[in-house]
């Protein structure tokens, strides 16, 4: 039989074997966690990030570069990656130094300047080609570059103004060679203008007329272009509106001007042949006239912008209209002091007398349609 001193010496021993089993492995465990969270790698894609040149500014003029690159960002540190990616809190910059690079064309490694030790950046692409010149200022006339459309549409340019005629263009010494000509190139205008006003940057074009690198911005100058805009005659339509008296069966209208001038491109003019002109109607019950402004949109220009119309009602169950003459132009008269009663039921009508009346009808409709040929008004039925 054991000691009972034995047994607690024997207990204590196995109950420190546990512990210092159970405080190592709680020791790697977390370790182990630690190593795990330390490997977790951040990135961020940067796109469009400027190209930082650097070279005496005063002496040389370098064209011919890519002006962005993208910038892969990666970082252990998530805050850190974050700051150097936000525009706004970023300190690291793409840099291509070229205080030593000869004149001519080169190719330039990239690096960047500024970025934290915590965070790494691979640049695509690594390098640019530049070329490096020395820096001259010349004065070159200016003229005015007229969109191809222009002349397309059935323009006809008048006179053209620029204003500084001559600009200052900084460029390399060898573009400056090549430069043919300057111009100011205008951008498309809005139908129906008759005057182009634009402030626009000036252009150096090489003989080939491909544009070349001149310092950044360029001179602006004024360019106002008067324009001549095709025109036609169409010819006006009435479509009457609105609700007529019962008593009322059509109209009959007289117009103060048969056809119109429209100005525009040739494509708007080519699509119109008439204009329709809204009359309206409601409760008109005897000759009246009115002046109605002839539709149009920013399309087209019309002259003249409205016309005078001579609304004639005719009565139901006559061919009888009240009309008046207007401007030199007549129309069918038959009163102006009073409607034109219906006519008697044919019941009541003498019998001894329908063949005068047809007749006299048929002579008063022939007249009244013949008169209206003549004095080129228009007969619209109103329901």
């Amino acid at each position: 039989m054991k000691k009972p001193s034995q047994s607690n010496w024997f207990s204590s021993l196995l109950a420190l074997l546990f512990a210092l089993l159970l405080f190592f492995n709680a020791n790697a465990s977390g370790s182990m966690s630690n190593v795990s969270g330390t490997n977790q790698i951040y990135d961020e894609m940067l796109y469009n990030i400027p190209v930082q040149v650097e070279y005496d500014q005063d002496k040389y003029f370098v064209s011919g570069y890519e002006e962005t690159v993208n910038v892969h960002l990666s970082s252990a540190n998530r805050i850190q990656l974050n700051l150097e990616s936000n525009e706004d809190t970023r300190n690291f910059q793409v840099v291509a130094d070229l205080t030593k690079t000869p004149l001519g064309t080169s190719e330039i490694q990239l690096r960047v300047k500024g970025l934290s030790t915590a965070v790494k950046a691979e640049i695509e692409p690594k390098t640019i080609t530049v070329t490096v010149e020395k820096k001259v200022t010349k004065s070159f006339s200016v003229e005015a570059q007229i969109p191809e459309t222009i002349e397309a549409e059935g323009y006809k340019v008048g006179k053209v103004a620029v204003s500084p005629k001559t600009v200052e263009i900084t460029t390399g010494e060898e573009t400056a060679k090549a430069i043919n000509r300057v111009v100011a190139p205008l951008s498309n205008v809005k139908q129906s203008v008759d005057t182009i006003k634009q402030t626009v940057n000036v252009q150096a074009l090489d003989s080939k007329g491909q544009v070349l690198s001149i310092e950044n911005p360029a001179p602006q100058v004024k360019v106002v272009v008067d324009l001549s805009l095709p025109s036609k005659e169409v010819g006006l339509t009435i479509s009457a509106t609105g609700s007529p008296p019962s008593s009322v069966e059509h109209y009959t209208f007289t117009l103060s001007e048969q056809k119109v001038e429209i100005r525009g491109t040739k494509s708007v003019l080519d699509a119109i042949n008439t204009i329709e002109l809204p009359v309206d109607v409601s409760n008109i019950k005897s000759s009246m006239k009115k002046t109605i402004k002839i539709p149009t949109n920013a399309d087209y220009i019309v002259s003249p912008e409205e016309v005078e119309v001579t609304i004639n009602p005719v009565f139901v169950g006559t061919n009888t209209s009240f009309s008046e003459t207007s401007g030199g132009q007549s129309s069918t008269t038959a009163s102006s002091s009073q409607m034109i009663p219906n006519p008697l039921p044919s019941s009541e009508s003498p019998a001894s007398s329908s063949s005068t009346s047809s007749t006299s009808s048929s002579t008063s409709s022939e007249s009244t349609v013949a008169n209206d040929i003549e004095n080129g008004s228009s007969s619209e039925p109103v329901n």
